[in-house]
């Protein structure tokens, strides 16, 4: 039992192992979307583990000695691998902005990548010179580089999507102990009863049939969030045709209204009375003043549409914009954007008392940037994640579409978003570079 503890103690220990650990964990989660001060945050990791390891108390690798002295080696080189297992994914949380659960599993992933180029280097050693691949040298970086590599193209780069991994807790899991389970155990076997080569050979296949079916599973996984996002695309399509069919009866019952009040004014001879019904008469058409001409086909039909709505949900809705300034814009793109910023604008206000209940909505071109700018009251708290507000309704795996949607628009032309929560006040800013969208309309 106690090769094991020998083979890894000359294989350069434990501060050798965490090194290649760490650095298939970094080159694995390369993929991953980044906190902010990305390079601050990495450098003061391996910062903090080069001090630790250098520290006094483990100058002379009591750790290591620990473990050659134990009654159970095997038991404590796991425990020891483990804690540096643990150091790794602490790191990739560290440094992405992502779940414990996608950290973990990220670093079961690299531990994975890590065996395959141990695996590697023994069945190097059996046709290659003594020593080639002794730690540290060219060999042993060289087969640790190119493995790296070869799994970072094949597995890395094609499971983590959009910056993020769809790893659940019990994913996590599960994948930790398959890792532990190929690696530990077939390694702890190896060693006891000596058959490496036959081992390297078989965990090498081992470890890349874990990634592959990882990968498939992550397709899956993917291929399903894109249905969902498909249903959820309908359910908006069908609440836009119901508000659409609203705003349509609502102008058909204004004119059956109207058509009778005329009639009946025909008949009416007391000036008082002739009055209030003109009165009555011109509140009855202001329901046409939704119809907003902004210099742009597309916005004035998403401004109309939306003013109709506001009009029968009791929400005062100013407009001053200049629509010509959004004519770089694809109109898909435009609607999509005015669209899910008035909708989420008129959720949040619903709650408040009609008085209460106001958005106000700007497009203006200042210093080369077209501006486009929301701003709502809103009741309760509103959590900022990412820099986009968290929906609030019970279903968040479902909905917040919204917001992605416009941000996605924002990227697509080079723009910005901001959003700010203060004082009741929610404000939803856009900036566009002016000149970019001129040129690329020439």
């Amino acid at each position: 039992m106690r090769a094991l503890v020998e083979s890894f103690l000359q294989t350069g220990g434990l501060p050798w192992f965490f090194l290649e650990l760490l650095s298939a964990a970094l080159v694995f989660s390369r993929p991953l979307r980044r906190r902010s001060r990305f390079w601050l945050r990495l450098l003061g990791c391996l910062l903090g583990w080069g001090m630790l390891a250098a520290a006094p108390a483990l100058a002379h690798a009591p750790l290591e000695q620990a473990i050659a002295q134990s009654r159970a080696p095997i038991l404590s080189t796991g425990i020891g691998c483990g804690v540096l297992f643990a150091a790794s994914v602490l790191t990739v949380w560290g440094i992405h902005a992502v779940s414990v659960q996608e950290a973990l599993y990220c670093g079961a992933c690299a531990y994975l990548m890590e065996h395959m180029a141990y695996c590697a280097r023994l069945l190097g050693a059996l046709v290659l010179p003594a020593g080639a691949l002794e730690t540290g040298r060219a060999g042993y970086v060289l087969v640790h580089a190119g493995v790296y590599a070869a799994v970072y193209l094949l597995f890395a780069r094609k499971m983590i999507r959009d910056g993020s991994l769809m790893a659940t807790a019990r994913d996590s899991l599960a994948l930790t102990l398959a890792t532990l389970a190929v690696v530990v155990g077939m390694s702890s076997a190896a060693s006891v009863y000596s058959f490496e080569a036959i081992h390297a050979a078989y965990a090498s296949f081992a470890c890349g049939a874990v990634l592959f079916g990882q990968l498939q599973q992550q397709k899956q996984i993917k291929s399903q969030s894109e249905l969902a996002v498909q249903r959820q695309m309908w359910s908006l399509h069908k609440s836009q045709y119901e508000m659409s069919r609203q705003s349509i009866e609502i102008i058909n019952r204004k004119c059956h209204d109207l058509k009778h009040q005329v009639a009946a004014l025909k008949h009416i001879h007391d000036p008082g009375r002739r009055e209030e019904v003109i009165d009555s008469l011109q509140s009855a058409v202001m329901i046409y003043d939704a119809a907003l001409e902004t210099g742009n086909e597309i916005l004035d039909t998403a401004l109309t549409e939306k003013s109709l709505i506001c009009t029968r949900r009791d929400i005062a809705l100013s407009c001053i914009a200049d629509g010509r300034r959004l004519a770089f814009m694809d109109p898909v793109d435009l609607y999509t954007l005015v669209g899910n910023a008035l909708d989420n604008a008129i959720e949040a206000v619903l709650p408040l008392p009609p008085e209460q209940r106001l958005i106000r909505l700007r497009v203006q071109e200042k210093a080369g940037l077209v501006f486009l700018r929301v701003e709502n009251p809103y009741a309760g708290t509103l959590e900022v994640r990412d820099g986009l507000p968290l929906t609030s309704k019970e279903d968040k795996q479902n909905h917040g579409f919204g917001m992605k949607s416009i941000r996605d628009v924002a990227e697509k032309y080079h723009g910005f978003l901001d959003v700010e929560t203060e004082g009741g006040l929610f404000v939803l800013r856009l900036s566009f570079p002016l000149c970019e969208q001129l040129a690329a309309g020439n």
